[in-house]
């Protein structure tokens, strides 16, 4: 088949067919310089880890201030207790000491 003998028709659907055949390579050509490019994938990683971090670390700290208040009301009434006897006995060391003078 020459292009003398080639109709329109077949030559439009050619062009057509060679107009993807580019388009599809040049798509091709943009994944390998992405994959290629290790900065940018390892820059994308960081950005990943990171808000993976950031987003565990909120959580955790969720978690300890909820397991923190939960062990403050536990021992609410046994700590009030301690602090009232420190507080007596502090004020019957100083009543005693100032009675000696």
């Amino acid at each position: 088949m020459t292009s003398e003998s080639a109709s329109p028709d077949d030559a439009e659907q050619l062009r057509a067919q060679i107009e993807q055949t580019r388009e599809h390579i040049g798509q091709t050509a943009e994944q390998l310089v992405a994959k290629a490019d290790v900065k940018a994938r390892a820059q994308a990683k960081v950005t990943d880890l990171t808000q993976r971090a950031k987003g565990t670390t909120s959580q955790l700290r969720q978690q300890g201030v909820t397991k923190g208040l939960d062990g403050a009301r536990k021992y609410r009434i046994p700590v009030m207790i301690i602090a009232a006897g420190l507080l007596v006995t502090a004020a019957a060391v100083l009543v005693r000491a100032r009675s000696r003078h």
